[in-house]
């Protein structure tokens, strides 16, 4: 038996090698269902879990069959190609659905039974994809007949079509008449000019050879439900149909300037009447436009729900999660993705500036107490600009005692150097987009005979023009935990860096143990510009809680420093929690004992970690999370900043 897990991290390079990008590779609960369907999406292989072989390479040709889908024609199925190619195919009506399906899954619907054609349609294919891979990779070839031997032995359930055409590309003997039918129609797809479009054709002839009404023991093991493949090539549809948006933006866009063009022309000359664009329509093409924006926004809705949100640019990691009620880790449970944070039009770089203006000297006050003071003098050097008389005077008495002397009898004043570096890690859950609590207002003075009368406006008038002297200007935003918490992390990171200290700024949320999300506004070797500014103020709240994975993926991060002192700051406003943070919804338990473990883990590579919330009950959960004295509660929002800076001073002085 051969675990993912054990084979995932040497895979995901042969596949970024591969594909020339890199790859997630996710582990697929229902693969053996369908072995035949091995299309995974634009930036994820999906494989098993485990297979029940000895031979690593079956890993090696799954993935590469997947990753040269799309280069060898795999993808991108057309039906008015396949009507062009294939004249005397049966033209039905096309079935209604509740969506758009792809053109595949009508061409199935072409046919008497669609199931039979969807298992005759996949397995032609993987032949002529197979047969093109080992020509293209011919070192491929060993790898892949392990493989098809694996899936023999493991499609016991799956359609007489699948397990008769694995035999065929085994190179053994038809055993039954479908195998006699199916083996001449395979041996045309392994030519090299071979396409999509005949695996189409080697389909239609099977259903020609196999009779309009075929048996219904060829279909049972498959329903016809939209496949990998299918999404796969609804999300190439995708790309082809934004790409026309795209065209139809400048189309509009140029239609609109010429139109303009003939507007100003004609107040020029002073015409009587406004010259119109004659042969095209703006209002019909703001039309089209829309119907394909919104089509675009359905379809990119209907692939996200099938195929899970994707994460392009972002690169994955998977991590052990501690289960407390088996007192055991679950092995690469999460997976973690890990994207960098870019400037959007809507963040507000004014702000984090300006609050590390104003805390600028109040933050770095505790800081340059620690600071190192130029040059120190190091004592027993075999070289150096002074004489060590200590070390001279303990030569002298081992030269009495007749013992060999050191001669490191010299002292030299060498600068001192910081090396330290921090990561700050920002809870980014959906609680973070509560409003700050404030003070509620002091009640107003009792009214007396001495008081002025005040100005009331009588809630009867409803005449404004009486009022118009008094301006109400809207209420400013009000700030929210998030704002508080970005802020903090910048004015820390301001001052870290003039005192020379490595600093990273990153966020997590996620949901679900498959999607912990991670973001970096600033890593560990950048310096805090403009860019890492508007990065960090891009930070918003997204999801839950999971902190056990984003405290494993920071310590990575910490480890590969270099750095002599690590330090590992976790600010957040509530405890651990996810959709399937335990065995149940609402097991508190399993994310604290989760929490704690990686706590654990990161003092034990020699991290120094310091948990901070501005969850008022934080003292009921932080208690058994973190060890004494390194976790705080911050009763005060607005005390966050100058508390992470004396906290900083007292982990690192």
């Amino acid at each position: 038996m051969i675990a993912l897990a054990d084979v995932e991290q040497p895979l995901t390079l042969f596949a970024e090698g591969m594909n020339g990008a890199y790859l997630h590779i996710k582990a697929s609960d229902g693969w053996n269902a369908v072995p035949t369907d091995a299309a995974g999406t634009r930036d994820t292989l999906q494989l098993p879990e485990a297979i029940d072989a000895t031979e690593p390479g079956i890993y090696r040709a799954l993935a590469l069959r997947q990753i040269t889908r799309r280069e060898f024609g795999g993808i991108g199925f057309d039906l008015g190609t396949t009507y062009a190619r294939l004249p005397t195919l049966d033209r039905q009506p096309k079935p209604e659905a509740a969506v758009r399906p792809s053109d595949r899954w009508l061409f199935y619907h072409h046919f008497p039974n669609p199931r039979l054609a969807a298992a005759l349609f996949e397995a032609f294919e993987l032949i002529r994809i197979d047969a093109a891979m080992v020509r293209a990779y011919p070192g491929i070839r060993p790898h892949l007949i392990a493989c098809h031997r694996f899936l023999q032995r493991s499609t016991a359930a799956a359609s007489p079509v699948a397990r008769s055409l694995l035999r065929f590309q085994l190179d053994q003997p038809a055993a039954d008449a479908l195998g006699q039918i199916l083996y001449p129609l395979a041996e045309g797809l392994l030519v090299p000019t071979a396409d999509i479009y005949d695996a189409a054709a080697a389909t239609q002839n099977a259903f020609l050879l196999l009779g309009a009404e075929p048996g219904e023991a060829l279909d049972d093991a498959l329903e016809l439900e939209a496949s990998a493949a299918e999404w796969t090539e609804r999300e190439a549809r995708l790309e082809d149909w934004e790409e026309q948006l795209r065209q139809a933006d400048g189309h509009l866009l140029a239609v609109e300037m010429l139109e303009s063009e003939q507007h100003q022309a004609t107040r020029t000359e002073g015409g009587g009447g406004e010259i119109r664009v004659d042969e095209l329509d703006i209002k019909r093409i703001k039309s089209e436009r829309d119907q394909l924006a919104r089509r675009i926004g359905l379809e990119r809705s209907a692939v996200r729900d099938a195929l899970g949100d994707q994460n392009a640019g972002a690169r994955s990691y998977r991590y052990d999660e501690w289960d407390c009620h088996r007192q055991g880790y679950r092995r690469n449970w999460c997976r973690l993705f890990e994207q960098a944070l870019g400037p959007e039009d809507d963040a507000d770089v004014d702000a984090i500036r300006q609050a590390i203006s104003a805390w600028r000297r109040q933050a770095q006050q505790p800081l340059e107490q620690i600071k190192p003071q130029g040059y120190r003098r190091c004592w027993a050097l075999p070289d150096g600009d002074e004489i060590d008389l200590n070390a001279v005077v303990a030569a002298r008495q081992d030269l009495a005692a007749g013992r060999s002397p050191s001669e490191r009898l010299y002292s030299r004043r060498e600068k001192v150097h910081r090396d330290v570096c921090a990561a700050l890690l920002v809870d980014l859950s959906a609680s973070t987009d509560d409003p700050v609590e404030e003070d509620p207002p002091a009640p107003a003075p009792p009214l007396d005979s001495a008081s002025p009368t005040p100005n009331l406006r009588d809630p009867y008038e409803d005449d404004s023009t009486l009022w118009s002297g008094i301006s109400e200007s809207p209420a400013p935003p009000k700030r929210r935990i998030i704002d508080v918490q970005k802020e903090a992390a910048a004015i820390l990171a301001a001052a870290l860096e003039r005192l020379g200290d490595s600093c990273g700024i990153y966020g997590f949320s996620g949901y679900g143990r498959d999607c912990v999300e991670f973001y970096v506004a600033k890593d560990l070797r950048q310096t805090l510009n403009l860019r890492t500014l508007a990065a960090i103020a891009a930070m918003q709240p997204k999801r839950s809680t999971r902190m056990g994975p984003a405290i494993r993926h920071s310590v990575r991060k910490l480890c590969g420093s270099g750095n002599a002192l690590k330090v590992l700051l976790i600010i957040s406003d509530g405890f651990p929690q996810d959709c399937d943070y335990g065995p149940v919804r609402g097991d508190h338990e399993y994310g604290l004992h989760d929490t704690a473990k990686a706590l654990a883990e990161a003092r034990s590579k020699g991290i120094e970690t310091f948990c901070v919330t501005v969850d008022r009950s934080g003292h009921d959960y932080l208690k058994r999370m973190c060890p004494d004295a390194r976790y705080a509660v911050i009763e005060e929002v607005g005390d966050l900043p100058e508390a992470l800076t004396k906290i900083y001073a007292a982990l690192t002085g």
